[in-house]
């Protein structure tokens, strides 16, 4: 085994013994016993020359030489489990200890002693602690002092000039050692800190959060490079004031409280704030709407934080950011969507209620009628009054068809199992007959139908059926809602590529609250078994559903005593809509008079009152 390899055992075994914290604890450590065992090993080897000159030494000499052994004893001191700062004292001491024995050999010597002096302090400042460099360095001006007012005489039993250069290099060399290790450690200090720094950011890599270093002021001193693609910001956007600036004005106070927190107890401060996105100077996001995102903020101290000028040393926090802008938003949709189930349960409720009572007259009325026709003793012998009952019977049970094939068709709307067939027709006949067949219903609670539409209009291409069908329940809810002596009016007219069909009344309208709810499943204004006003509430339902299968839109317009607008406006190419789809509903709140819609040519016109 080489020389090489034993001492590097040795110092492996010092190492191993002391068990240092950290890797630049670990390189200082070797580094002052490789220097401290090197000197030892010169000395022993110089030892039988020095002899040899000067066959009976001094005391000051021999004295001067035990102290020189003071570096071998620090090692000894560590491997027998000694600390480092005192290893450092004896091995300082030592150098304080030969420099007083130089200054004993007289006035020849006072120059190395001085040498020696400033070696010391040297030794002292390489151990990094200002406690014992000034120390030493006070000892050893007290020295030099001493040393320079001595005024010794030169000593007859001095050294020669080869010797004095032989201990100059000697003395140069253990100063080119001691440069040497202070280097090193730097050196591995730097290493160190640079492979911490690549750690971190490998780190944030991995976990792909934005990682912060910030003051206590909450300004950021780093930043990782995560924040480009989770943010469009680098780290030059974030440091200083440029995070503090991009939050939310209304979250600052609480992104300042949680840094705040996290410094005053040692555990981690979270909190959720919105960040902008990109560059405060962008001209793109000048004249558009910020762009935020929802940041989660998790704020732990620094071990050991301190104050420096050095900006890295300013850093009081560690702060990870991560984007939670997408799981905020299914957290709210998840929300909303409860929300809207509890309503619709709410409804579906209601609606229940509402199908039972439109259920149960026509019910009663077949029930009680057919008893009567099919019970000889309290049958009316008149056929006249027979053939009455029956037709209430029959009115009956369409009444209770209409009511089941309404529930059918919205069920098969929302399943997206509807199916329009399309075909070009003329609207102003199909108008014609919707108004017929209310005419005798208007025509019994006093209301007056007003057709309002060209004789001679394009065809429009579309499910003739389902036209049909919007048209009888937009009248049919007007003519219901709508007090004797009031008006219904049916308007319609192309516009451009499409037509525009509109139903007006002058009922009683619907308020604020429920217009904001108009057309949602289940729902239906004035919900009560004993309301005025009977019906399902499965009319408009069915209506978005329909428009909403052609591609259509629709705007109710409306107010409580000013009667209601609904207008239908279908492309003039209907094109089937695959799956379910529901027609988009723009309400307004009618303010002072009744909706007027624009006047067409009144050429062709054709009103009935």
């Amino acid at each position: 085994m080489s020389v090489a390899s034993v001492i590097e055992q040795r110092l492996a075994g010092i190492v191993i013994a002391q068990a240092p914290a950290t890797a630049v604890e670990r390189v200082r450590l070797k580094a002052f016993v490789a220097v401290r065992l090197g000197f030892a090993a010169f000395l022993m080897l110089a030892a039988p020359a020095w002899l040899l000159a000067v066959s009976s030494p001094p005391a000051w000499q021999c004295a001067g030489f035990a102290a020189l052994l003071a570096p071998l004893c620090a090692v000894f001191a560590l491997s027998r489990g000694a600390t480092l700062d005192i290893a450092e004292v004896v091995s300082v001491a030592g150098l304080l200890g030969f420099a007083v024995a130089l200054a004993f050999g007289g006035a020849d010597y006072s120059a190395l002693s001085f040498a020696v002096l400033l070696l010391a302090v040297l030794e002292a400042a390489a151990s990094g602690r200002a406690g014992f460099l000034l120390a030493v360095a006070g000892v050893a001006i007290v020295v030099a002092g001493v040393v320079a007012l001595s005024g010794a005489p030169p000593s007859s039993a001095g050294l020669t000039q080869a010797s004095v250069a032989f201990l100059l290099a000697a003395l140069i060399g253990y100063a080119s050692a001691l440069g040497w290790a202070m280097a090193y450690t730097n050196a591995a200090a730097t290493f160190g800190e640079r492979r911490e720094t690549l750690r971190h950011e490998a780190l944030a890599q991995t976990i792909g959060d934005l990682v912060l270093r910030q003051d206590r002021d909450g300004s950021v001193v780093h930043a990782s490079n995560e924040g480009v693609t989770m943010f469009g910001l680098s780290p030059r956007d974030l440091v200083g004031r440029g995070l503090f600036e991009r939050i939310h004005v209304a979250d600052r106070p609480t992104f300042l409280s949680t840094i705040a927190d996290a410094l005053d107890v040692d555990s981690t401060a979270s909190c959720l704030v919105r960040l902008r996105r990109g560059a405060l100077n962008d001209d793109d996001g000048a004249l558009g709407e910020p762009s935020f995102a929802w940041i989660e903020m998790r704020v732990h101290r620094l071990p050991n934080e301190r104050r420096s000028t050095d900006p890295q040393d300013r850093a009081a926090v560690v702060t990870i950011i991560r984007d939670v802008t997408r799981a905020r938003q299914v957290e709210e949709d998840i929300l909303a969507a409860r929300e809207r189930a509890e309503q619709a349960n709410v409804w579906k409720d209601r609606f229940l209620a509402n199908v039972t009572h439109e259920l149960r007259t026509p019910l009663n009325a077949i029930i009680g009628f057919a008893e009567i026709l099919g019970n000889e003793e309290i049958a009316p012998p008149d056929p006249a009054r027979r053939r009455e009952y029956a037709q209430i019977i029959h009115t009956s049970g369409h009444h209770l068809l209409e009511v089941v094939n309404s529930i059918l068709d919205v069920s098969k709307i929302d399943a997206g199992s509807f199916d329009i067939v399309t075909e070009p027709f003329s609207l102003p006949p199909l108008l014609d007959q919707c108004c017929d067949m209310m005419s005798l219903r208007a025509g019994k609670g006093g209301v007056s139908i007003v057709r309002d539409y060209p004789w001679e209009m394009d065809e429009i291409v579309a499910d003739k059926r389902a036209c049909k069908q919007i048209i009888i329940n937009l009248m049919s809810n007007a003519v219901k809602f709508t007090a004797a002596g009031g008006t219904v009016t049916l308007t319609a007219r192309p516009e451009g590529n499409s037509f525009l069909i509109a139903v007006s009344d002058t009922g009683i309208g619907i308020s604020a609250s429920d217009l904001a709810h108009i057309g949602d499943p289940f729902f239906q204004a004035h919900n009560s078994t004993t309301r005025a006003y009977e019906g399902t509430g499965l009319g408009l339902s069915l209506v978005r559903g329909l428009v909403g299968l052609h591609g259509g839109s629709i705007v109710v317009e409306s107010a409580l005593g000013q009667g209601t607008t609904v207008a239908i406006r279908l492309p003039a190419h209907c094109a089937v809509q695959g799956g379910p789809r529901l027609a988009q509903i723009e309400t307004v709140v009618r303010r002072g008079s009744n909706l007027r819609v624009p006047n067409v040519d009144q050429t062709g016109l054709k009103k009935i009152a």
